[in-house]
């Protein structure tokens, strides 16, 4: 009897163990850090075409957007209202304070440059736009931001060379395709 009641409580403890024979269960996944799935998201974007891109752009400009800081989070949410809302100073001022608050953060002086380049202060939004692209090199957008300042500056060459650079990080972006072969449409007609 002891070894009848046993060997059912044995079976009892292995059935509920083991998963119901119609309940997949989701492989398991291995723990990324936020910098490794940016890698792994902006190298999908390197191959991905137009109509695969865009989740891929959501997650890789809001894993840029992470500050880890709430105080960062707030001024720069405060900053893309004031933008909504076409309040540019307000909005830059926000920028702005990012960047003192947190130098490393790429996402603040790329925003501050994209205020500065609304208030045609080209020499600070260049300034910006490059510190943005000295801490996070694979920013296509601060890429494509420089390039249509360097092209209202008539900057053509240059313009051109900051659409590759662009074009390198995301190769189906197609406002970088089109300014790209509108500008070498361009040099061609130069060059005759």
């Amino acid at each position: 009897m002891t070894a009848l009641l046993l060997s059912g409580l044995l079976l009892l403890t292995g059935v509920q163990d083991a998963p119901p024979a119609d309940v997949q269960l989701a492989p398991q996944v291995e723990f990324q850090t936020p910098e490794e799935r940016l890698a792994e998201r902006l190298d999908a974007l390197a191959r991905a075409s137009q109509q695969d891109a865009p989740p891929l752009i959501d997650e890789i400009h809001a894993l840029w957007a992470h500050s880890g800081s709430d105080t960062v989070s707030l001024l720069m949410d405060r900053g893309r209202l004031a933008e909504q809302a076409e309040n540019t100073d307000i909005a830059a001022r926000m920028y702005d304070h990012v960047t003192q608050l947190a130098p490393e953060f790429a996402e603040g002086w790329l925003a501050a440059g994209r205020m500065a380049a609304q208030a045609e202060d080209w020499g600070y939004a260049l300034e910006t736009l490059n510190t943005a692209l000295t801490l996070e090199p694979r920013r296509y957008d601060a890429y494509l931001t420089i390039a249509r300042l360097l092209e209202r500056a008539n900057e053509l060459d240059a313009a051109l060379e900051a659409y590759q650079d662009a074009l390198e990080i995301f190769p189906a972006h197609p406002g970088a395709i089109e300014a790209r072969d509108r500008l070498l449409a361009l040099q061609a007609g130069r060059a005759l």
